[in-house]
């Protein structure tokens, strides 16, 4: 008697435990494509999330000054993963290329947003 009574609410327990999992995630995994307005002309930016966090972030090509915008989109992408968010300090002397960056990432967090 005690295993069948063990048995039926191990089964119960499963079921129920089922149904109360909720998915409170904000973000649709995916990577989408955005199109950032920089210095030397237009670059495309592909942001990666997963589980809610920004897992990769590639400028596929740009014509930013290599020294100056180059960098920043570098530094600014590694904090932009670190932090989890599109809002990092924009890089000094770069601050056209940082903003478009910024917002083109931004976008992306938006197209990701669950409704």
């Amino acid at each position: 008697m005690k295993k069948i009574l063990i048995i039926i609410f191990v089964f119960l327990t499963g079921c129920s435990s089922d149904e109360m999992i909720e998915d409170n995630s904000i973000y649709t995994d995916g990577t989408y494509t955005t199109i950032a307005d920089g210095y030397g002309s237009d670059f495309e930016v592909l942001t990666t999330i997963e589980n809610d966090q920004i897992i990769d972030i590639v400028v596929t090509s740009h014509n930013e000054t290599p020294s100056i915008g180059g960098v920043a989109i570098e530094s600014m992408i590694d904090s932009m993963k670190t932090n989890n968010t599109a809002q990092v300090d924009i890089i000094t002397g770069a601050t056209k290329t940082s903003n478009a960056l910024i917002t083109a990432v931004n976008e992306a967090l938006e197209k990701a947003k669950k409704n």
